[in-house]
């Protein structure tokens, strides 16, 4: 596996850092209104009582969101080690932004065998799918079952996939020597966490546990067959014109 881009995604990156920001400044201002709570001067004890609990609150929001993006750092990185199990026939390229995409792609695998987008989720707990409707169950301490919108990350993967496939036909002539071939990118969505729980009903793109991630792609038949320069070619293109 030759692994043309390194790295974390972007959104996920900027979200993790944004979220420490928060949770120092919510940090600093607490402090501030401890200060003014135990300063015994009106208005500024007055100040202080309402700025402790929201600053609490904003801390606490922030922290949780920062192990929320966090996590999804954790799936992108073990996605990354399992596709090292394919053969140097393959290409790898991590978070990237394929244009006019605004977010990036989690994955981008290209081989002899053709073309494969991953979109990685590090879910754990339930996880119900119909169709491109998804729904994510946990249960509370108390034992109370509830969902968590989790939007459609099949529709996801499906769309970027699709950004993936007009990018190499509007780029087709920096790539093939030969007729341009028809182009097909696989869909996937690959859950990381060992823990996930997966109920699935006429799913709309390849769903898939982190274990049988490689197997699948090196052993995937496809109408769209690449040679090693061609692969390799895609790779650097993709590179140049994305960010």
């Amino acid at each position: 596996m030759h692994v043309l881009k390194r790295g974390v995604d972007k959104y996920i990156s900027s979200n993790i850092q944004l979220n420490i920001s928060i949770l120092f400044l919510s940090l600093i201002l607490f402090i501030v209104a401890a200060a003014l709570f135990l300063s015994n001067d009106l208005p500024g004890s007055t100040v202080g009582i309402i700025m402790l609990p929201l600053t609490y609150a904003l801390g606490v929001y922030a922290y949780q969101r920062h192990i929320l993006w966090g996590s999804g750092a954790v799936g992108e990185g073990a996605v990354a080690r399992e596709l090292e199990k394919l053969g140097d026939s393959y290409y790898l390229i991590n978070g990237v932004v394929v244009p006019p995409n605004r977010g990036d792609t989690d994955h981008i695998i290209v081989g002899p065998n053709g073309l494969f987008v991953v979109e990685s989720k590090n879910y754990g707990g339930e996880v119900e799918c119909d169709s491109d409707s998804w729904i994510r169950y946990k249960t509370s301490r108390r034992g109370k079952r509830y969902n968590i919108s989790v939007g459609s990350p099949s529709r996801q993967v499906k769309r970027n996939a699709k950004v993936l496939k007009d990018f190499i036909l509007k780029h087709d002539g920096e790539i093939f020597h030969r007729r341009t071939p028809h182009i097909w990118v696989q869909s996937i969505l690959v859950f990381t966490n060992k823990n996930i729980r997966l109920s699935l009903k006429n799913p709309t793109v390849e769903v898939l546990k982190i274990g049988e991630l490689a197997d699948y792609i090196q052993n995937k038949a496809s109408e769209l067959s690449l040679t090693d320069g061609e692969a390799e070619k895609i790779g650097e293109v993709i590179l140049k014109h994305s960010k």
